[in-house]
C-alpha cells in the first residue's frame, strides 16, 4: 500500500506541474502542448505497469513461500480442503449416475475418489484435530520419598516440552496467517488494477476467496489454540507449583533425616572412642564397638521407618506380624540372633577368647575372631586336639550362634583367666620307684610352670568377687597323681599352662621328665615289648623263671 500511495502522489505531482505550466506560460505553441500531454500519459502508464508487475512478483514469492513451508497447519487444511473437494466431486458424479449409467472411466474415477475420501475421513469436521485439543496429562506424582523427586522433575520437564510444542505450533500458525494476510492484501490491489483483463481479474478473485476462506479457518483455529494454551498453562502452573512444594518438603525432610543420621553416627563414633579409651581389654572394647554399631544401625532404621510411613501404628503392627512370620519361617536365623543377644549381654564369649565346640563327634578349638549377629568365627589353631583327632589346623570355622542353646561350648579364657590346667602322663613299670618318679615329675612341672602358677593364683583371687570359689579351686600349685594301668603305673603331673600355647610347655615338661627317668636306675618307663625274664624280682609277681 505504501508503494501505491507513492505512485499516486507522483501522478498528482506530475498533473500539478502540467497545470502550472498551462497557467503561467505566456505563449504556448500547440505542438509543444500536445507533446507534454503525450509524455504525461506515457509516464502514468509506466508507473501503473511497474506497480502491477511488482504485486504479481510479490504474489509469486508468497505462493512459493507457502509451497515450501513445512507448516502442519497448512498441510492439515489442505487435507481438509481436499476432502471436501473430493466429496463435492463424488456428489456430482453420483448425481450424474441418477440420470444415466456412468461410463467405465467415470465409474473407476468414482471408486478412486471414494478411497481417497476414506483416507481423509478424519479431516471431515476437525481439520486440525489434536492440534487444538488440550493435551491430556497423566496424574501428577505424589512424592512420598526423596527418590520420587526425580520422577517429579521428569514430569515437570514433560510439561515444559508440551508447552514448547504448543508455543511452536502457535508461532507457526501466526507466521502462516501473516503470509495469508499479505497475500490477501496483494490480491486486493491486483484486482483493483485496471490493467488486467476481466478473465484474469475473475481468477484472482477466486484465489482471493479461497485465501480468505483459508485465512478464516486458520484464524478461528488461532483463537481456539490461544484459549487452549491459556487453559493448559493455568493447569500446568498449578501442577508445577504443587510439585515444587512437594519437592521442597521432601528436600527439607531429607535434610532433617540426614542431620538425624549424622548425629547418630557422630554419637556412635564418640561412644566407640570412649570404649577404646576406658575399656582395658581389647576384646571387650571390640565387642562394645560391635554393640554400638548394631544400636546405631537400629536407630538409623527407625529414623527412616518413621520418617516415611503415614500410619505409625499400622507400621508397628505390620512389623510385628512380619517379624512373627520371619521367626517361624527362619527359626534358625532368629535363634542365632537371639543367641547373639545372649552372648553379647551375658558376656560368656568375647572376641579373642579360646573356645572349644563339639558338633557331631568332631571337636574344634580355636580363637574367636568375630561375633556377628548370626555366627561366631574362630581360627582353628594348632592344639592337642588338632594333633590327636583332626590332624589339621589353620581353618576358619563358622559356628552359628544358636549352638549355645543346643551344644556345649567351653571357654578356656573366660574373664581374667588366661591359663588352664594341663597334664603330662608317663607310664612306668610296677617295679619302679614310684615315689621317686612322682617327686621328679612334680619338680620338673613346678620349675617350668612357676610363672603361670603365680599368674593363675592372682587371677583366681580377682575372680572371688564374682564367683563362689572353693578352697580347692584356689590351690593352683602343680599336682602329681599315680594310677594303675594295664602295663604299669601311670604318673600324671598337672600344672598351670598358657591357654593359647599349651603344646610348647607340655612338650618341654614331658621331655625333661623322660630324660630324668632314663637317668635313674630304679625307674623304668613302661611300654609294650616282648622280653625273656629270668629273675625272681622282676615285678611280674612270679616266683619261678619262665619265658614270655
Amino acid at each position: 500500500m505504501s508503494l501505491l500511495n507513492t505512485k499516486v502522489l507522483y501522478c498528482i505531482f506530475v498533473l500539478f506541474v502540467c497545470f502550472g505550466t498551462q497557467l503561467f506560460a505566456t505563449q504556448a505553441d500547440s505542438t509543444p502542448l500536445d507533446s507534454a500531454e503525450s509524455k504525461h500519459h506515457k509516464t502514468n502508464t509506466i508507473v501503473k505497469s511497474a506497480t502491477l508487475s511488482s504485486y504479481i512478483d510479490q504474489l509469486k514469492q508468497l505462493d512459493s513461500a507457502l509451497y515450501k513451508t513445512e507448516s502442519i497447519w497448512l498441510k492439515r487444511y489442505e487435507n481438509f480442503k481436499s476432502y471436501h473437494d473430493i466429496s463435492d466431486e463424488i456428489a456430482e458424479i453420483e448425481k450424474e449416475a441418477l440420470l444415466a449409467p456412468l461410463e467405465a472411466q467415470k465409474t473407476h474415477r468414482l471408486m478412486t475418489l471414494k478411497k481417497q475420501q476414506n483416507l481423509l475421513e478424519q479431516y471431515r469436521t476437525k481439520p486440525f484435530g489434536e492440534l487444538l485439543d488440550k493435551p491430556t496429562l497423566e496424574a501428577a506424582p505424589v512424592l512420598t520419598n526423596p527418590f520420587e523427586i526425580f520422577s517429579a522433575f521428569s514430569y515437570i520437564k514433560h510439561i515444559s516440552n508440551i508447552r514448547s510444542n504448543m508455543q511452536y505450533n502457535q508461532q507457526d500458525l501466526d507466521k502462516l496467517l501473516t503470509i495469508l494476510d499479505k497475500k490477501s492484501a496483494i490480491l486486493n490491489e491486483i484486482i483493483q488494477s485496471q490493467k488486467i483483463s476481466v478473465t484474469e481479474k475473475q481468477s484472482y478473485k477466486d484465489v482471493l476467496v479461497a485465501t480468505q476462506e483459508q485465512n478464516l479457518e486458520l484464524q478461528s483455529a488461532r483463537n481456539i489454540l490461544e484459549t487452549t494454551t491459556d487453559v493448559f498453562n493455568k493447569d500446568a502452573d498449578e501442577i508445577e507449583a504443587n510439585l515444587e512444594y512437594q519437592i521442597k518438603n521432601q528436600i527439607l525432610k531429607l535434610v532433617y533425616i540426614g542431620i538425624g543420621i549424622l548425629l547418630s553416627v557422630v554419637i556412635a563414633f564418640f561412644l566407640k572412642l570412649i570404649a577404646k579409651r576406658y575399656i582395658e581389654h581389647h576384646e571387650r572394647a571390640y565387642t562394645t564397638s560391635k554393640i554400638i554399631n548394631v544400636f546405631n544401625i537400629t536407630i538409623i532404621f527407625l529414623i527412616l521407618l518413621f520418617a516415611y510411613i503415614d500410619n505409625a501404628t499400622y507400621a508397628v503392627a505390620m512389623v510385628g506380624f512380619a517379624s512373627a512370620g520371619v521367626a517361624i519361617a527362619m527359626k534358625d536365623m532368629f535363634m542365632s540372633t537371639l543367641g547373639w543377644l545372649v552372648i553379647v549381654v551375658g558376656g560368656s564369649i568375647h572376641v579373642g577368647d579360646r573356645i572349644r565346640v563339639k558338633k557331631e563327634n568332631e571337636v574344634f578349638i580355636g580363637d574367636v575372631l568375630d561375633i556377628s549377629m548370626l555366627r561366631i568365627t574362630i581360627y582353628d589353631d594348632i592344639t592337642l586336639t588338632s594333633y590327636r583327632e583332626n590332624h589339621r589346623a589353620g581353618r576358619l570355622i563358622f559356628i552359628p550362634n544358636n549352638y549355645i542353646f543346643t551344644n556345649l561350648i567351653s571357654n578356656y579364657t573366660y574373664g581374667n583367666l588366661k591359663n588352664i590346667w594341663d597334664s603330662v602322663s608317663v607310664c612306668i613299670t610296677f617295679d619302679s620307684n614310684i615315689t621317686k618318679a612322682k617327686k621328679i615329675a612334680l619338680e620338673v612341672a613346678s620349675t617350668h610352670a612357676k610363672i603361670y602358677t603365680e599368674q593363675t593364683r592372682s587371677q583366681m583371687q580377682r575372680m572371688r568377687d564374682r564367683f563362689a570359689l572353693a578352697h580347692s579351686a584356689l590351690n593352683v600349685d602343680p599336682r602329681v597323681f599315680n594310677f594303675v594301668k594295664d602295663n604299669g603305673m601311670d604318673i600324671s603331673v598337672w600344672f598351670q599352662n598358657y591357654a593359647y600355647g599349651t603344646l610348647k610347655l607340655k612338650s618341654v615338661i614331658a621331655q625333661e621328665i623322660v630324660e630324668k627317668y632314663l637317668c635313674e636306675d630304679d625307674i623304668h618307663i613302661a611300654y609294650p615289648i616282648t622280653r625273656i625274664v629270668y629273675e625272681r624280682a622282676n615285678g611280674l609277681g612270679k616266683s619261678q623263671d619262665f619265658i614270655t
